[in-house]
């Protein structure tokens, strides 16, 4: 079949993501309207949810056109990983999201070799299982991130989801609490806080963490605090598939986290010992993530492309609206 036109939007698309070097896919300008009326397929990165409000304009127009659309993020696998431009450094695509429980990464039952290249190239081990420890670790995340939306759904801010997490915790077992807050909006989340019964809980201080484009996250703290956890319990965050690796019992409390298929969801088991198989939830992460230089190549879009055709050519476009930026009307 003839290739689909797949269309980015320069004004929201990230320069710390790469763009594929094909001829069917141009990365054009929101003024470039013809372009952006004959797009089959839409690149974007992140998801409308994450709320800046000069780049929403963007992404709505994407979703309302009914069209399908490839998500860029960032990667999987963090431990030692290697960051932009690097050629190696990697970049997660998925269709239409990428939470694993709205994203499509076209990954099931895949072949270890990506994971295999990964796991050398980052230096990453993968440690048995093991049950000891002193205290549970409670992973927070980024105030405001898109990958939160769920818990915004179900919980309705962050300070109850922490309440009702701590208040589980302390009903399945006595061991203490070390939370860790995200290494970015440290100030914020202290804040969130205050409202909260913190009796025996230590807030950590291992919060030297990697710079990844502006942002830090993990590092050698998060591994500090992973070394005498006996759990750890988290919503979403990609610490959870770093824990996962560690062989530390893990909690994550929504099945859009990528450590889903190998963590527990049920806080009653804190003090089990609980093992899951790992080998092929490596393999499919393997196929989420793309090198820059793959990327560039095109190989992202070819692993995904089997489901346009499937899955996603069929969708339609809606009515035609009008876009107001501040500089002119947008039609489409």
């Amino acid at each position: 079949m003839n290739n689909p036109l797949i269309v980015g939007i320069k004004e929201m698309y990230k320069n710390s993501h790469p763009f594929p070097q094909l001829p069917f896919f141009k990365l054009v300008s929101f003024e470039d309207k013809d372009i952006l009326k004959s797009a089959d397929i839409f690149v974007q990165n992140n998801i409308i949810e994450q709320g800046r409000k000069h780049k929403k304009i963007y992404y709505q127009y994407i979703k309302d056109s009914g069209k399908p659309y490839l998500c860029v993020e960032a990667p999987v696998f963090r431990r030692n990983m290697l960051l932009h431009p690097h050629p190696k450094s990697y970049h997660r695509w998925s269709w239409m999201s990428y939470l694993r429980n709205e994203g499509d990464y076209n990954n099931i039952n895949c072949s270890p070799d990506r994971w295999y290249t990964i796991k050398k190239l980052q230096n990453i081990q993968i440690k048995d299982w093991r049950y000891s420890g002193d205290y549970i670790l409670l992973i927070m995340q980024r105030p405001g991130d898109s990958s939160l939306k769920n818990l915004f759904l179900k919980y309705n801010s962050y300070e109850n989801f922490l309440s009702s997490t701590i208040k589980q915790i302390r009903k399945h077992t006595d061991r203490p609490i070390r939370l860790r807050l995200h290494p970015a909006k440290q100030t914020l989340q202290l804040r969130m806080l205050k409202n909260i019964n913190l009796k025996n809980i230590e807030i950590s201080q291992n919060m030297h963490g990697i710079i990844n484009n502006g942002n830090k996250e993990g590092g050698t703290g998060l591994y500090e605090d992973f070394k005498n956890a006996r759990a750890v319990v988290g919503f979403n965050s990609n610490a959870l598939t770093e824990s996962i690796c560690e062989g530390i019992p893990t909690f994550s409390m929504c099945n859009s986290s990528m450590a889903w298929e190998c963590s527990n969801h049920d806080l009653s088991y804190l003090e089990s010992e609980t093992s899951m198989d790992r080998d092929q939830w490596l393999a499919n992460l393997g196929y989420c993530q793309w090198t820059l230089t793959e990327t560039r190549n095109g190989e992202p879009w070819y692993h995904l492309k089997s489901l346009y055709k499937t899955k996603y050519k069929k969708k339609k476009p809606s009515k035609l609206k009008v876009y107001k930026s501040n500089k002119r009307k947008h039609i489409r």
